[in-house]
């Protein structure tokens, strides 16, 4: 989607860059409707990159929250194998070590997969934070120009009326 708001940026700087020169003003002329349309489309594709933001959220929540059934399954069948390996006499001391390490080892997956969940999260939104920041920029800038268009255009109106 950063492509289709980086093509419209393109779009729009290319009609500015080719647009029919006023002579002697300064000033271009444009088609009013393609560069409202072009506006229309920009507006049209930012949410679209929030909405991708978003399914990237939900993304990262449904690893967690499958990173903790995962988790809380193998600790519910690490018990049960302990309580198990306890109720034998003649392991008891090796069925409490048995457990307890599945049970570390659970734990120490489920924070692992936790961990791995939250940072591929975080990676993806930083990426598209950068894009977002990116577009801003770049639509910053391509206002600010045309503010100075503007305003040197009508300075140039403002010189020519005085003479």
């Amino acid at each position: 989607m950063e492509n289709r708001l980086m093509d419209l940026i393109e779009q729009l700087e290319e009609i500015l860059d080719h647009a029919t020169k006023v002579p002697l003003t300064g000033k271009i002329m444009i088609e009013e409707d393609l560069i409202l349309e072009i506006v229309d489309a920009m507006r049209a594709a930012i949410p679209e990159e929030i909405r991708q933001a978003n399914m990237i959220i939900s993304d990262r929540d449904r690893l967690i929250e499958q990173a903790r059934s995962d988790s809380q399954r193998i600790i519910e069948r690490a018990q049960k194998q302990a309580e198990q390996l306890i109720e034998e006499d003649e392991i008891v001391s090796q069925s409490r070590a048995y457990g307890e390490d599945i049970v570390r080892k659970a734990q120490q997956y489920s924070r692992e997969v936790k961990l791995g969940a939250l940072k591929y999260s975080n990676d993806i939104l930083y990426g598209v934070e950068q894009k977002l920041e990116e577009a801003y920029k770049s639509i910053k800038a391509s206002r600010e120009e045309l503010l100075t268009l503007a305003r040197r255009d009508e300075k140039g109106f403002q010189n020519n009326e005085q003479d």
